[in-house]
C-alpha cells in the first residue's frame, strides 16, 4: 500500500464474472498494477465495458477498513459475495465516496465491479479512471488488523508486479540559484509487499513496512556543466532520465533571472517568466515553441538595463498578487503612439471558461484563431498574430483561471488594472470592460459591484441571472439560498449600472436566451442606456462583434460622467460599499440588499434608503460644499460633508455607525468571501486520528477546481505571529486537533464539545457532523478566520461535499453528499450509494444561515 493509503494492485477477474461468486484468488487471473495515483482503467480493460477487480483480505481479529474511492462511471463494492455499496454517476474526485468494510477474523473476498462512464456519440464523456484509498478505523493508512493479498502466484509474476509498482520521478528547479535535478524511486500507490532492489546513485532495497510503502530512493544532482546524471535501476531494469533535455535551457534562463535584482517595473513580469518556466518543467509542457519563446524572451529582457518601463506595443506582463505572492500574468497592448502627456483610455477584456487570456485578447482585436487549420486555444493564445494597432490600452487578465471573475478572480482584475495605472497615464473616465461567455458574465459582475469605476461595458454571451440555471430554479431552495442566488446574480445589482452604457449580445442558437434577456429587461425597466443584439449565431458572438475593431468604436463613445447629481446604489456585501459620494456603512441584516437613492441640487441633498443601518455622504464635485440641508428618509438634518448617520430604532441620528464587532470590508461573510483575501491554511496536527484527513481537506479547500492559486498550507505548530497578524487563517480540524482553534474556542460563534457541535444552544451530534463558518479573528479583529471542522474526521471530510454558494455558517452531516460539485444543496437529488441501488435522496443541511450583523 502507498503511504497515503492509496492502492493500485489487484487481480483482474473475468469481466462477465458474477461478483457474488467469483474468487479473487484465482491463480490464472492476471495481477494488474499501476504506479500512478490515478488508475487508468481504459488501459486495463481495453474494449471491455466492465472491469472486475479483486483482493483477498486476511483479518487477524475483528476489524474494519474504510474504502474511499473516486471513480468515473458506476462502481459496485462486494464483500464476501454481498453488495455493500453501489455508486452511480461517479466522479474522479479524490475520496468522493466511502464504504466501511467490517470483517470478522479470517479470510474475506473484496470485489470491485466497474462500468464505463456515460458515452455521447460513442465517445466517453470522461476518461475511465479510479482512485482507491484504504484507511483503518483510526483514519490511518491500512486495512485495520488485516492484510491484503492477491492469492497464489508464481515468483516471477509477483516479482514483475512488485517491479511495476515502482515509480520513477524527475523534478527540476533552482537550489540556491543553481540548476538542480531530483530523481526519486518510490511506490506511491503500493504493490506486492516484497523487497525491490533498486539503484540510483547507490544500490539499495526498497522495503514495505507492515504492508505500507514508506521508503524511497532519492538523489539530488547539481546540473553543472558536464555533470553526469545517473540512470535508475529497478530490479535490474533501467529507467532512463527523460526530461533533462527539456529542462536544461529553461533552467539556464531561470538561473540568470534569479541572479538579478529587478526594480518595481520588472519585478512582476520577470517573476512570472521564472514561475512559468518552472510550471512548464513541472507539467512537462510539450509546446517546444513556447519553451523556446520563454528562454529567448527572458534573455532579451535580461539584456535591457531597464526592462518593462512603460513599454509600447504588445507585451506579456504580470503583477505580483497580494493574495499569494505569485506573479499573475496579463496580456497588454499599448498603442505605439502612446505619450504620457495625455490620459489614455483602457479596455479590459475577459476570456471564457475554457479559454485563456492570450486567445481572447487576440479575438478582441479581430485576430481570430485558425479554426480550419486546427489551431488550438492554447496555441492561438501563445503564438497567434500579435496586435499592432488600437485606439486604447488593452488589458487581458488571466483572472486566476475558471473563477468567473469572482473572489480571487475579481481581485486579479483590479490588481491588473492598478498595475497598468501605475505604469501609464490612464484616463479614469474612460475605463471599459468586455468579455465573452464566462468573461461576458464578468463584464457585468465587475462593474456592477464597483459602480462609478467603468465608463461602459460589453457583455457577450454571459450568464446574468443564476435563477435561469436548471439546477437553481427548483422549489427545494431555502430562503438563504435564494438570497445567495440574488447576491451572485448580476441582474439584482442592475441599479449600479445607472451611468454604465451596456452592449449585451447573445446568439439566437445559444439557449436559453433568458440568460441575457432578463438583464436586458431590467436595464429597460430602469431606463438605463443599453443596446441588445441577438444575431443568428451560437455561443460565439465575439468574433462578429469584435470584427474590424468595432468594439473600440462602440465603447469609445462613452465617458464616465464627471458629475452625478442623481445616484442609485445597491449592495449586498461590505466589500463594495461606496459609490461616488455615497457610502453604505452597514446593512440592517446580512440577508438583504442595502439600497440608496440620492439626489443633490446646488444647495441640498435628499436621500431615501432601504435596509441601510449606517450611511455616510462624502464630499465630491457632484454635491454642494459647506453646511447644507440633508433630508434622509423624510428626516431633516443640516451638516457639512462628509456627514455620517446611523439608525437608532426606526429613526436616523447624526453620527457614525459603530463598526466594532460588525461586519465590514475584509471581516464579513459569506464563507466564500474569504477568497478575496490572502489566506493561510492551518492544519490541525494535535490528534493523530484527525491529522491525515485535515491535510486532505486543507488541500481541497486551498485549490478550488479550475483556479490558479497557491495558498500556503502549514501545520498549526508552524503558524507565526506574522501570519496571525496579516493573513486570513483557514483553520482545519476541531479544537482537540487544531491548536489555534483550541486557543479561540470560547470566542467563536459555534462551539465544539466532545460529541457535539453547538449553535445557539442546539447540539448537533453524529459521526459525520461537521461545520464550516467564517468569523472575526479573536486576536486580530481586522481579519476573518474560516473554520472547517468535524467532531470526527468524517465530519471534516464531509466539508469537501459542500456546494458553491454558502452563507456565513453551515452545519452538515452525510446528507450533503449529493451537493459536491453542485451550485446549491436545496433540492439537489443524486444517487446516495446505498446497497439497494440508486435511491434518490435530497441534499440537506443540519443548519445554515447568517450570523447577526453584530458577530460578538
Amino acid at each position: 500500500m502507498g503511504s497515503q493509503g492509496l492502492l493500485a494492485t489487484y487481480r483482474r477477474l473475468p469481466s462477465d464474472a458474477d461478483p457474488t461468486q467469483v474468487d479473487p484468488a484465482c491463480a490464472e487471473c492476471p495481477i494488474v498494477v499501476s504506479h500512478d495515483k490515478r488508475i487508468a482503467l481504459d488501459d486495463w480493460a481495453r474494449s471491455d465495458e466492465t472491469l472486475v477487480l479483486g483482493l483477498i483480505l486476511h483479518a487477524r481479529s475483528t476489524t474494519a477498513t474504510q474504502l474511499f474511492v473516486g471513480v468515473v462511471g458506476e462502481l459496485e463494492v462486494f464483500l464476501d459475495g454481498e453488495r455493500v455499496a453501489r455508486f452511480d454517476r461517479g466522479h474522479e474526485r479524490e475520496d468522493d465516496r466511502r464504504v466501511r468494510l467490517a470483517m470478522t477474523p479470517g479470510e474475506h473476498r473484496l470485489v470491485l465491479r466497474l462500468r464505463k462512464p456515460e458515452r455521447r456519440r460513442g465517445v466517453p464523456v470522461y476518461r475511465w479512471r479510479l482512485r482507491a484509498r484504504f484507511l483503518d478505523d483510526a483514519f490511518q493508512p491500512g486495512f485495520g488488523n488485516a492484510r491484503a493479498g492477491v492469492g497464489p502466484a508464481d515468483d516471477e509474476a509477483l516479482r514483475s508486479a512488485a517491479r511495476d509498482a515502482i515509480a520513477f520521478e524527475e523534478s527540476y528547479g533552482l537550489v540556491d540559484g543553481a540548476p538542480s535535478a531530483t530523481l526519486k524511486l518510490h511506490a506511491p500507490v503500493g504493490g506486492i509487499a516484497r523487497p525491490i532492489p533498486c539503484a540510483l546513485d547507490e544500490a539499495r532495497v526498497l522495503t514495505p513496512r507492515d504492508g505500507v510503502w514508506t521508503d524511497e530512493l532519492r538523489a539530488r544532482i547539481a546540473l553543472t556543466r558536464g555533470a553526469n546524471v545517473p540512470n535508475a535501476e529497478v530490479d535490474g531494469e533501467t529507467r532512463r532520465v527523460r526530461m533533462l533535455g527539456l529542462a536544461r535551457p529553461l533552467l539556464g534562463a531561470m538561473a540568470q533571472i534569479a541572479a538579478r535584482t529587478f526594480d518595481e517595473h520588472a519585478q512582476g513580469p520577470m517573476q512570472w517568466r521564472l514561475e512559468e518556466m518552472q510550471r512548464v518543467i513541472d507539467q512537462r509542457d510539450g509546446d517546444a515553441r513556447w519553451r523556446s519563446f520563454l528562454v529567448s524572451d527572458s534573455r532579451r529582457h535580461l539584456r535591457s538595463r531597464a526592462p518593462f518601463v512603460a513599454p509600447r506595443g504588445y507585451q506579456r506582463m504580470a503583477h505580483v498578487s497580494r493574495l499569494d505572492g505569485t506573479a499573475q500574468p496579463y496580456e497588454l497592448f499599448v498603442p505605439p503612439g502612446y505619450r504620457p502627456n495625455r490620459a489614455w483610455p483602457v479596455l479590459i477584456t475577459l476570456h471564457g471558461f475554457k479559454g485563456n487570456a492570450g486567445d481572447y485578447f487576440r479575438n478582441t482585436f479581430g485576430l481570430a484563431r485558425d479554426w480550419r487549420g486546427g489551431e488550438t486555444l492554447d496555441a492561438h493564445g501563445r503564438h497567434g498574430t500579435e496586435p499592432t494597432d488600437a485606439p486604447m490600452i488593452v488589458i487581458g487578465p488571466q483572472g486566476r483561471g475558471q473563477t468567473y471573475y469572482r473572489q480571487a478572480g475579481e481581485i486579479d482584475i483590479l490588481e491588473a488594472l492598478a498595475d497598468v495605472e501605475r505604469r501609464y497615464n490612464v484616463d479614469p473616465r474612460r475605463v471599459y470592460i468586455t468579455g465573452g461567455s464566462m468573461g461576458g458574465t464578468g463584464a457585468a459582475y465587475i462593474p456592477f459591484r464597483h459602480p462609478g469605476r467603468f465608463a461602459a461595458a460589453a457583455a457577450l454571451a454571459g450568464y446574468h441571472d443564476q435563477r435561469v440555471r436548471q439546477d437553481t430554479h427548483h422549489p427545494g431552495l431555502s430562503d438563504v439560498e435564494r438570497f445567495l442566488q440574488a447576491r451572485r446574480s448580476d441582474v439584482d445589482w442592475t441599479e449600479n449600472a445607472q451611468d454604465l452604457p451596456m452592449l449585451l449580445v447573445r446568439g439566437t442558437r445559444d439557449r436559453p436566451l433568458e440568460w441575457t434577456r432578463v438583464q436586458v429587461a431590467r436595464l429597460r425597466e430602469l431606463g438605463f442606456t443599453h443596446e441588445h443584439r441577438e444575431p443568428e449565431l451560437g455561443h460565439n458572438v465575439w468574433t462578429e462583434t469584435y470584427a474590424e475593431g468595432a468594439i473600440f468604436t462602440w465603447l469609445g463613445r462613452y465617458r464616465r460622467p464627471a458629475r452625478v447629481r442623481h445616484l442609485r446604489f445597491r449592495t449586498a456585501r461590505e466589500r463594495t460599499h461606496t459609490h461616488r459620494w455615497v457610502r453604505i456603512d452597514g446593512r440592517t441584516a446580512s440577508d438583504v440588499f442595502g439600497t440608496v437613492e440620492a439626489r443633490a441640487t446646488d444647495d441640498a441633498i435628499t436621500v431615501t434608503t432601504e435596509h441601510v443601518a449606517g450611511l455616510t455622504l462624502l464630499p465630491e464635485a457632484s454635491v454642494p460644499e459647506g453646511e447644507i440641508p440633508i433630508t434622509l428618509d423624510g428626516q431633516s438634518f443640516r451638516a457639512a460633508l462628509p456627514a455620517s448617520f446611523r439608525r437608532d430604532g426606526e429613526r436616523w441620528v447624526a453620527g457614525a455607525l459603530d463598526l466594532r464587532g460588525r461586519k465590514r470590508e475584509g471581516v464579513s461573510g459569506p464563507i466564500r468571501d474569504v477568497y478575496h483575501e490572502p489566506l493561510v491554511f492551518v492544519i490541525g496536527t494535535h490528534d493523530p486520528a484527525h491529522t491525515a484527513m485535515n491535510r486532505r481537506v486543507a488541500r481541497d479547500w486551498a485549490h478550488p477546481a479550475g483556479w490558479d492559486v497557491h495558498y500556503p498550507i502549514v501545520d498549526d505548530t508552524a503558524v507565526t505571529a506574522e501570519m496571525i497578524a496579516t493573513k486570513t487563517l483557514v483553520l482545519v480540524g476541531p479544537p482537540n486537533s487544531n491548536a489555534l482553534l483550541a486557543r479561540w474556542r470560547r470566542q467563536i460563534p459555534i462551539q465544539f464539545e466532545r460529541d457535539a457541535i453547538v449553535l445557539r444552544g442546539q447540539r448537533h451530534r453524529g459521526a459525520q457532523v461537521g461545520t464550516v463558518f467564517v468569523a472575526p479573528n479573536p486576536d486580530v479583529p481586522e481579519h476573518s478566520i474560516l473554520v472547517i471542522a468535524g467532531i470526527t474526521p468524517l465530519g471534516t471530510w464531509r466539508s469537501r461535499f459542500l456546494p458553491d454558494i454558502l452563507a456565513d455558517y453551515v452545519i452538515f452531516d452525510e446528507r450533503v453528499q449529493n451537493a459536491r460539485g453542485q451550485w446549491s444543496c436545496g433540492g439537489a437529488r443524486r444517487d446516495d450509494g446505498s446497497p439497494n441501488g440508486a435511491e434518490p435522496v435530497e441534499c440537506r443541511y443540519r443548519a445554515h444561515g447568517f450570523f447577526d450583523m453584530h458577530w460578538r
